[in-house]
């Protein structure tokens, strides 16, 4: 790999790190909401 390949690969496999902590963020927040209606209504 040249050094421009392996600088775009980089920010790609960065970019979707990014996205992956986001929905996994997402998702523990909905669990969490999800929790909290249950207990306070039950």
């Amino acid at each position: 790999m040249t050094p421009e390949e392996l600088a775009a690969f980089e920010r790609r496999r960065r970019g979707r790190n990014w996205a992956i902590l986001i929905a996994l963020l997402a998702l523990v927040g909905l669990f969490y909401l999800i929790a909290m209606a249950r207990l306070t209504t039950g």
